[in-house]
């Protein structure tokens, strides 16, 4: 069984990726020279200009399902993933928002009245007191 990992073809001025190669659980290995006679995306670009990262079988899988793209930090040779932010639909956000204004208004309420009638008592205190 000879497991080959995906290979990652990218500019090597900008680290963007060209071509992933798919993994392959039983095949062949192939080189740069046989990717880029085989591979159409490749084959528009100089080899001269182009690089490649191995990866092992099964390596980065999760990422690879998961990322919305992938690039290669030039500094440090390393796979930068781009995943996708989720959220929650706007209508729940909304309804959310709605029901904490609705809460913050029935406390500020209740503040407003406590405020009333410490105003009262005070008024109270201090007039009787004269």
């Amino acid at each position: 069984m000879n497991q080959i990992g995906r290979k990652i073809y990218y500019e090597k001025l900008t680290g963007n990726v060209i071509l992933i190669t798919p993994e392959k659980f039983n095949g062949i290995a192939t080189t740069k020279e046989q990717d880029f006679a085989m591979y159409e995306v490749l084959s528009i670009y100089n080899p001269e200009s182009v690089d490649v990262i191995e990866l092992e079988y099964g390596q980065y899988s999760s990422d690879f399902q998961t990322a919305n793209s992938v690039r290669v930090d030039l500094e440090t040779g390393n796979l930068l993933f781009n995943y996708p932010v989720f959220e929650q639909p706007l209508s729940v956000k909304v309804n959310n928002l709605e029901a904490e204004n609705a809460m913050l208004k029935a406390q500020n309420e209740a503040l407003q009245q406590q405020v009333a009638d410490l105003e009262m008592a005070m008024a109270a205190v201090l007039g009787g007191a004269e």
